[in-house]
């Protein structure tokens, strides 16, 4: 199989509540897309820069954050973190056998860092070294 991109979908039950946080927050573009129009009219989110891009779509239900749903990856995950954290976005903090993190962020099985926030939604999402490709 050929593939020419893969991407996550993250549910919203509040469109305008998770726009205001990818932009304001993350600091991600986030643009209403028919592509992801639900049977009542609302339209889901894109959210990215344009080349690399998550999926945000209208759903009543909820997810549970208990695990990663979509992971952003970034040249610098401490960079990305401070600049981040200066908009206001808290990180998750964990220590079990698979992860312990030290202020938000954790060393990865490859070396790197990694950290993980939860979105307006309760979407968890991580933020990782971009891998070269």
């Amino acid at each position: 199989m050929k593939t020419s991109g893969i991407t996550a979908a993250l549910p919203a039950q509040d469109l305008a509540r998770a726009k205001a946080f990818y932009i304001e927050k993350v600091g991600l573009r986030a643009v209403e897309s028919g592509f992801l129009k639900a049977n009542d009219g609302r339209l889901g989110l894109t959210v990215g820069d344009g080349v690399n891009q998550l999926f945000v779509y209208p759903a009543r239900a909820r997810s549970s954050g208990e695990f990663t749903q979509a992971v952003i990856q970034v040249a610098e995950v401490r960079a990305a973190v401070e600049e981040m954290r200066g908009r206001g976005l808290e990180f998750e903090e964990y220590d079990t056998p698979e992860t312990r993190t030290e202020n938000g962020i954790a060393r990865t099985p490859d070396g790197g860092d990694g950290a993980w926030f939860k979105d307006s939604e309760g979407n968890l999402v991580g933020v990782v070294r971009a891998v070269p490709g």
